[in-house]
């Protein structure tokens, strides 16, 4: 009578075992697919839809191996939906991560070695314009425009943004020698000597004399 007990009690407990460990093969599968969906909605949607709007403007150009490794994912990816079955899903989290931070980089500096000049031009101009709030904005987008991820919203309000800064540097004559006695005027540098002819017909044509300060030396 002990004996079967004791055999009916091996019995189940290996069913016990053999439960457990398909209950640990489950968990680690739901880990593994957690693991797999979390970087592909959080990190690597936002690469591939802003490599797209990236694609749009012809001033950034990715390296060979940053869309290399863009390739290398997608491939990655698509077979994972393909053959529902997720490998070496912390692999992939570290290298779509580390690919993230190679596309902002790349991104986020030739954005603003293009954007540098129409910034300063706008920077300058903020100074005296009467049009300060809307520069400001203008300012905001375009330094949102060099941040990752970018998108077709940031991407739309870039363009907006863009328009209205031509629109407005347009309005006014801004040549080498009035963008330089502004950055005098904005360094607290400017002097009575910085006042050319042609920086005060400028200044009068413009209509910006009460706009502009110069403080006395100490």
């Amino acid at each position: 009578m002990l004996q079967e007990k004791l055999n009916e009690c091996r019995v189940l407990m290996a069913e016990v075992s053999q439960n457990k460990q398909k209950d640990n093969e489950h968990q680690n599968v739901v880990k593994r697919n957690n693991t797999f969906f979390d970087t592909y909605k959080n990190y690597f949607l936002p690469i591939v839809k802003g490599y797209a709007v990236c694609k749009k403007y012809s001033h950034v150009s990715f390296t060979d191996k940053t869309i290399d490794e863009l390739s290398k994912y997608i491939d990655y990816s698509k077979k994972t939906f393909e053959q529902k079955t997720v490998i070496n899903p912390a692999k992939y989290q570290d290298g779509v991560k580390k690919l993230s931070e190679k596309i902002q980089s790349e991104w986020k500096s030739q954005t603003d070695d293009y954007l540098a000049g129409i910034k300063e031009e706008l920077g300058i101009l903020k100074l005296v314009s009467n049009e300060k709030q809307e520069i400001q904005k203008i300012l905001a987008c375009m330094n949102n425009f060099s941040n990752w991820p970018v998108d077709e919203a940031v991407s739309s309000q870039y363009e907006t943004a863009n328009e209205k800064a031509n629109e407005i540097l347009s309005k006014m004559e801004f040549d080498v020698e009035i963008a330089n006695f502004l950055k005098k005027v904005k360094d607290k540098e400017a002097s009575l000597l910085d006042l050319t002819d042609s920086i005060i017909d400028w200044i009068r044509r413009e209509e910006l004399s009460g706009n502009i300060i110069l403080s006395i030396k100490n």
